[in-house]
C-alpha cells in the first residue's frame, strides 16, 4: 500500500466509458481498489466492468491505468 498514491475503481455499464458509471472505491489500497471492482462486477452480473485508476494528490497529471475498459475489451 502507497499511502501518497489513491486508487480510484469506476464502474461503466456494458463497458463503455461514455454511458452510465459510477464510482465504487476511492482509497489508498491498490489490491483492495482491483478487489472491489472484481467482486462488483460479479455481484452485478457482469453487467458493469471496472476500471482502475492510481493518482497522487494534488498531481492533477499523474493519473495511472491500472486496470482498463479497454483491456478488457481487447481479450
Amino acid at each position: 500500500m502507497k499511502k501518497n498514491k489513491i486508487y480510484v475503481t469506476t464502474m461503466y455499464r456494458w463497458g463503455d466509458r461514455e454511458a452510465h458509471s459510477y464510482v465504487l472505491y476511492a482509497g489508498f489500497s491498490k489490491h483492495a481498489a482491483i478487489k472491489a471492482g472484481a467482486d462488483e462486477r460479479e455481484h452485478r452480473g457482469d453487467k458493469y466492468i471496472p476500471g482502475v485508476d492510481e493518482f497522487t494528490p494534488g498531481d492533477m497529471k499523474s493519473r495511472k491505468t491500472i486496470e482498463s475498459v479497454a483491456m478488457e475489451q481487447a481479450l
